[in-house]
């Protein structure tokens, strides 16, 4: 005698793949806000270890470096010359922050002495998608980097 399935369990089993395949698509939305804060992040870290590099002695520029801008026409130009599309919009107290050779954040290009920020941590940046936003602080004696989701 043969075994055969069902046009009914086929039907049955196809019908279980598309549910759970329709399950799996939606959890996969984009997090454009998470990828956003992280591309920020990873900004600020660049920019702190270009600032730590720095050697005044030895490198004059007439450019600032371990600086980052921090207006939304900056940022996404950054991203555009890593091919990512940047899709937050950004609100800042702060035209540009940047490092010095310490790692110490500060408000100005490195040619002048540092004006340092506030001695406790101070929010530099927030990032907003649809109803959801993100803000940065950091740490003025470290330049580390809190992030926190509102």
């Amino acid at each position: 005698m043969k075994r055969a399935f069902t046009i009914l369990e086929l039907i049955l089993v196809m019908v279980i793949i598309g549910v759970l395949g329709a399950m799996a698509v939606y959890s996969y939305k984009p997090h454009y806000l998470a990828q956003d804060a992280e591309f920020v992040r990873m900004q600020l870290l660049k920019a702190q270890y270009r600032g730590i590099s720095f050697d005044k002695r030895w490198l004059s520029t007439t450019s600032p470096v371990g600086c980052i801008a921090l207006d939304a026409a900056s940022l996404k130009k950054l991203a555009s010359q890593e091919h990512y599309k940047f899709h937050s919009s950004v609100s800042s107290d702060y035209r540009t922050l940047c490092f010095d050779y310490l790692g110490r954040p500060h408000l100005d290009d490195n040619r002048t002495r540092p004006a340092s920020l506030a001695t406790q941590k101070t929010k530099i940046l927030t990032l907003t998608y649809k109803n959801s936003s993100i803000d940065f602080s950091i740490l003025p004696a470290t330049g580390y980097v809190i992030i926190q989701k509102h």
